[in-house]
């Protein structure tokens, strides 16, 4: 729902904090190197071989390629189709494309059964399908009893063949994915990979641009019958299953199943995203709703087939894998400057992967920790590592290697991304064998060759003027914009003029002089009581709310619900939340809200003070309606957020406010209406009001009390000192 005025931005972050859990980060002790004991000069002997199960490959006449493995111990069988394409093959000027097809090839259904139903029949049957887009494949996924195959089959198969994609399920992906934009600067590690791989990569690379509001409005059900036309093609699909099924039986059912699907024209062309070549930079994100420094510093890495692999896997579990890590132990055990700290390098199958680097700190210890990190990665290009190092790090790698063998799936889902890639099937093992011949020598060559500071990417989120030392220390600094573009009005708005910002600002004035001029020039501070309704995904809930909101920026609202007490508190930059012994910062757009919020809280007192005060203009766009009512309206700017404000015919007080707000589903045209103006506390002011998003109503609220500058109690606005980082 809404996050508009402080009432509503308070339901808001209720909800966010009833639909998540909070914890809060434990450190775990790392050991130190010690003198070897008895039980360290133990022999163990070589592990055994693994066992691979039988695999059968076969390719159907429409080119449709098949892994088959029996595996008789549950009456169950499973599927995995991998099919070219993915992220990578998005049209230019469709970014989010995949995205959307993702999640609307499977809710949107079959062309024999609406998603709704097929939802109905797989759960009665305790079957399921899925499905996914990725970087370079999309994926169905299926699973289904032994007895069930031959109702489960054919509609796994229509997936692949004919999805319906249908309408209502494409407007409701793309209220997800609008949500999706809304929370996206919320989670501030996923923020820094995030930016951290548009700047390694460039923003506009399939491998790293996003989708925003304007992108989703843009995309049609057009759009996806394309994509699928275009790369759902048996040529391009790699289907393993496995399960309780004979081989011989399997095959005949798969081709009978995908008999009327044929290849259509050759194989679109797929192409190859352009990895730019490795530059040092320093980036700095400001975001003053976070108490510490979230650091992360990386470069490109290596293909998984890279002969230098099995060396740089190692060297980088001795460097930053685990609780013993370099990078762990000096910042974290040794210097006490982060709870973790840690490196690693993930590989790409077709392309250079990453070596990323990781901690988050107090923002007065932010450069020492970047320093530190950067001191590991030179010292262990420089001297051989340890032999106790080498041993822990093949040990770790060796002894959870029969892990990757514990299962079928895991085995058949390896062997079918081998296979999509081109790998050899016997890739894993020829890896062990490689990580068991690692050298100390060998971590230096590739430590030496791979390994390159000189072209290091570090990127720190948090609060600059805080630091110990400025980023600006590490080489040349650039300020990243993580600002969420607002989606481009429907409604084009007309250019201001000297007369239309005389008229509309005469207008509000007009109104702050009927709310109460002298007491407006004056106010400090408003305490209220009242009594909310709102509507939410569990229902609809009544809460007690007192507020106090001394202004123009701080804001403290105490609400009464079902599950507890909930403080929330707006101070300037500052916004955080209490409900039960648990405090938390509000998300970073939800504080966002509220702080808009303010000026449209008890009718627009802020707003009102604030013309008065010379502050702020507003342009008269003439007559309007709002409800099927007369008003008069006028366009009030704050920032680059536009706010309609409708008065009554005579301009003696505000009927309400239209404004495009944050909601859970993303931007909504948000209405508000007042009404039921009584005098308190030396204004005149509304005691009710109304909200709807996109024509629903979601909030309402009855005013039972109005104090003005009565003052507020000493510590009011301060966070708990128990909720502070450590």
């Amino acid at each position: 729902m809404s996050t508009k005025t402080p009432m509503r931005a308070g339901i808001a972050v209720l909800l966010l904090a009833m639909a998540a859990t909070y914890g809060f980060a434990q450190a775990a002790s790392a050991q130190k190197e010690r003198a070897p004991r008895a039980i360290d000069k133990i022999a163990y002997p070589k592990l055994n071989e693994i066992q691979l199960p039988s695999i059968t490959r076969e390719t159907l006449p429409n080119g449709m390629r098949l892994l088959l493995i029996e595996d008789r111990e549950f009456p169950q069988i499973r599927f995995r189709a991998l099919i070219r394409g993915g992220n990578i093959a998005e049209p230019k000027g469709k970014t989010g494309l995949t995205e959307l097809f993702g999640e609307v090839h499977r809710t949107g259904g079959i062309k024999s059964m609406s998603g709704d139903k097929v939802d109905e029949m797989l759960e009665r049957l305790g079957a399921s399908v899925e499905t996914s887009v990725g970087e370079n494949y999309g994926e169905v996924s299926g699973r289904t009893l032994t007895e069930h195959l031959d109702k489960v089959l054919p509609v796994y198969a229509e997936f692949l063949m004919a999805p319906a994609l249908a309408q209502d399920k494409v407007d409701l992906a793309k209220t997800h994915m609008r949500s999706l934009i809304a929370r996206r600067n919320d989670n501030v590690q996923a923020l820094a990979r995030r930016e951290i791989m548009k700047v390694i990569f460039g923003k506009d690379s399939p491998l790293a641009r996003q989708f925003e509001y304007d992108d989703v409005d843009g995309l049609t059900q057009a759009d996806l019958v394309s994509y699928h036309r275009k790369y759902f093609r048996p040529d391009a699909v790699i289907l393993a299953v496995w399960g309780d099924f004979a081989v011989a039986d399997m095959k005949a059912k798969i081709a009978q199943a995908f008999s009327g699907w044929q290849v259509a024209g050759p194989a679109p062309q797929i192409p190859v995203p352009a990895i730019p070549a490795p530059a040092p930079s320093v980036n700095y994100i400001e975001k003053k709703d976070v108490e510490q420094t979230f650091i992360q510093m990386g470069h490109l890495g290596l293909r998984l087939d890279d002969p230098d692999y099995a060396a740089v896997n190692l060297m980088g579990e001795i460097l930053g894998g685990g609780f013993s890590s370099r990078i762990f132990v000096s910042v974290r055990t040794t210097k006490g400057l982060a709870y973790g700290a840690g490196g690693y390098m993930v590989p790409g199958y077709t392309r250079p992967g990453l070596f990323s680097f990781y901690t988050s700190t107090k923002p007065a210890s932010t450069a020492e920790a970047i320093s530190t990190i950067l001191e590991e990665i030179k010292k262990i290009r420089e001297a051989p590592v340890t032999d106790a190092e080498l041993r822990r790090a093949k040990e770790g790698y060796l002894n959870s290697y029969a892990f990757e063998y514990d299962s079928i799936a895991k085995i058949v889902n390896r062997q079918a991304v081998y296979d999509f890639y081109g790998y050899p099937t016997d890739f894993n093992v020829k890896l062990r064998s490689a990580i068991e011949k690692v050298t100390k020598e060998d971590i230096l060559r590739v430590s030496q060759k791979h390994l390159k500071p000189d072209v290091l990417t570090i990127l720190a989120v948090g609060r600059a003027e805080q630091f110990d030392k400025p980023l600006s220390t590490f080489g040349k600094l650039t300020t990243l914009d993580i600002r969420i573009p607002e989606p481009k009005p429907k409604e084009v708005i007309p250019e201001a003029t000297a007369e239309s910002l005389k008229a509309g600002t005469e207008l509000l004035r007009k109104a702050a002089m009927a709310m109460g001029e002298q007491t407006l020039l004056g106010l400090k501070d408003v305490t209220t009581q009242s009594v909310v309704k709102a509507k939410t995904p569990m229902g609809e809930m009544e809460l007690k709310v007192k507020s106090v909101f001394v202004l123009p920026d701080r804001y403290c609202q105490e609400m009464a619900t079902p599950m507890g007490t909930v403080m929330q508190v707006v101070d300037g930059e500052k916004a955080w939340m209490k409900m039960g012994q648990m405090t938390r910062d509000m998300p970073g757009s939800a504080a966002a809200e509220m702080r808009r919020g303010l000026y449209t809280s008890l009718g627009g007192v802020l707003l009102l003070k604030q013309v008065l005060e010379g502050k702020l203009q507003g342009q008269a766009l003439g007559k309007a309606k709002l409800e099927d009512k007369e008003a008069l309206l006028v366009l009030v700017r704050l920032g680059e957020t536009p706010l309609r404000v409708y008065l009554s015919p005579d301009g003696s007080s505000i009927m309400g406010f239209q404004q495009t707000t944050q909601t859970q589903e993303g931007p909504a045209e948000t209405v508000e209406t007042l009404a039921d103006f009584q005098a308190a506390g030396g204004l005149r002011l509304p005691m009710e009001e109304v909200q709807k998003v996109k024509g629903e109503v979601k909030a309402s609220s009855k005013t039972s009390s109005v104090e003005t500058n009565k003052g507020f109690a000493e510590g009011l606005f301060d966070k708990p000192a128990a909720a502070a980082p450590k």
